[in-house]
């Protein structure tokens, strides 16, 4: 990408010049978490940031500036907690952690939108708390929620069933960061039924929902050219998000 909009990477003196055009802020929201024997526990986070940044170069696109902020990368991950690497935090933790981040950070940015791949549900509760949060308190925050209806048939059907570690997060790796991809382990994996349908039972833990090896979905499936196309439906999904949230003409 020829421009920065990435924080960490840019000094105090540049971003200081950044926020003369009231930029959105990007927060991207990981976890620290299993995902296969083929992906690294910081699969979650690698995919937020990647598609912050594809985000932010759409909304320039259309006159929203915005900016990458440092990803948060600890959350709750209890469905993964029984598997060596993952790191869960409390639910009340987060929410802490994640509107103090949103209240410091709205204090020179026009808004700020959660950017989240994970979708444990006690997870997304923490988020939607501290979207409601921010509502009584004045604090601008939006989490474009990719589960919806209207941009799950965006995602393909690997996604609507449930993936973990499966067609699409490993598409999403392959495409941001192949040298992560065990590719060795990842074309020797048989496929696992989708999470979806364990959750919907009752499922608590990957291992209740038979994910003995912590994946979920067919990792062989997987393609950079297909994550590529699932950037850019990710990407479209947080640019539409925000501008809807600012209230711009999407």
């Amino acid at each position: 990408m020829a421009e920065n909009f990435v924080i960490p990477d840019m000094t105090w003196t540049e971003v200081d010049d950044a926020m003369k055009d009231r930029p959105v802020a990007l927060l991207p929201v990981g976890a620290t978490e299993a995902h296969g024997p083929h992906l690294p526990v910081s699969t979650d986070t690698v995919i937020a940031v990647e598609m912050a940044k594809r985000g932010a170069a759409k909304l320039k696109e259309h006159g929203v500036p915005a900016l990458v902020l440092p990803p948060v990368t600890f959350t709750v991950a209890d469905f993964g907690a029984d598997f060596a690497g993952t790191i869960s935090i409390p639910p009340d933790t987060s929410v802490a952690l994640l509107r103090d981040v949103c209240a410091a950070t709205v204090k020179r940015f026009r808004a700020v939108a959660f950017v989240n791949i994970h979708l444990e549900p006690r997870h997304v509760e923490c988020l939607k708390k501290v979207v409601e949060d921010g509502k009584k308190t004045g604090i601008s925050v939006c989490y474009p929620d990719i589960t919806k209806k209207r941009w799950v048939e965006t995602l393909g059907e690997a996604f609507q069933e449930g993936d973990h570690g499966g067609a699409f997060e490993t598409s999403l790796m392959m495409a941001a960061a192949p040298d992560m991809v065990r590719e060795r382990e990842r074309i020797s994996l048989p496929p696992v039924d989708g999470l979806m349908p364990a959750l919907k039972k009752g499922a608590r833990s990957f291992a209740e929902a038979g994910g003995e090896d912590a994946y979920f979905g067919d990792p062989t499936a997987a393609s950079a050219e297909e994550g590529e196309n699932l950037y850019e439906a990710l990407a479209e999904i947080l640019r539409l998000s925000v501008m809807e949230h600012l209230g711009s003409k999407a």
